[in-house]
């Protein structure tokens, strides 16, 4: 069902589902979409939602408090969407089709979210002034994938790459893994300045792994070298890698 969906707005849903295992929720509700729009950060729906002055921090707060004391969920557990995620789903394809957009973006996540009136969700924008007449405003500005501000122009910024070849120990294949996708995925989430974390293996040698890092900046990559999820993956890979090399480049980010 998620054919028309950007990247960005599948980006969303994507942490939608790890704001509900966080929070411990079996399903995810129109609350966890709202927290993937805001985490994800860049898409239309969040300028819009940032510009009213709606803060990712304070709304989390305000969300969490209603699933105090679940523990948390495995991110490998299948979650499903509430009927209310569901139908936020099901509007967000009509705003589409009523703005003749062939995608579906972060936007249309927003005014699908907005559809549904009384809710928790509508109150929290409500508060900063947003509603479903002024998103749709907002939207029909925009073009066909619902996810960039119309004539907006592309701004190159320079950002820190980090290049890492690694080889490592056959015998600690498994282990490697599991700390390097931890500590990628985290990183992609949490590690404020980190905008991109790809990890690659060899297919004729699994035991060669190649990491590429993107940084808003070195002091970005000096915080996540800091970080709890790399120390653990560093920790394993003191015993796993017996050859590295680390290449550090300045890139230039397309936003």
């Amino acid at each position: 069902m998620f054919e028309r969906y950007t990247e960005r707005a599948r980006r969303v849903l994507f942490f939608a589902r790890y704001e509900a295992s966080q929070l411990g929720s079996r399903a995810i509700g129109t609350e966890h979409m709202l927290l993937g729009l805001l985490r994800e950060g860049h898409g239309a729906a969040a300028r819009i939602c940032r510009d009213a002055g709606l803060d990712f921090g304070q709304t989390h707060l305000e969300i969490a408090h209603t699933f105090e004391d679940r523990p948390k969920l495995s991110t490998a557990v299948e979650i499903p969407f509430t009927p209310e995620g569901r139908g936020a789903l099901e509007r967000s394809t009509e705003e589409a089709d009523r703005l003749k957009h062939r995608h579906i973006g972060t936007v249309h996540l927003l005014l699908g979210l907005l559809g549904e009136p009384g809710s928790a969700v509508s109150a929290i924008l409500g508060r900063v002034g947003l509603n479903l007449d002024r998103a749709r405003h907002a939207a029909s500005g925009l073009p066909d994938s619902g996810d960039e501000i119309a004539q907006k122009p592309a701004l190159a910024r320079e950002t820190h790459i980090v290049l890492v070849q690694a080889t490592i120990r056959p015998e600690m294949q498994a282990e490697f893994e599991a700390a390097l996708l931890h500590n990628a995925r985290e990183s992609v989430l949490h590690d404020a300045g980190c905008l991109r974390f790809d990890v690659s293996q060899d297919k004729d040698d699994p035991t060669r792994w190649v990491l590429y890092e993107v940084y808003d900046n070195p002091a970005a990559h000096a915080a996540h070298r800091q970080s709890a999820h790399f120390l653990a993956y560093d920790a394993v890979a003191a015993r796993a890698v017996v050859e590295k090399t680390v290449s550090k480049c300045a890139g230039r980010h397309i936003t």
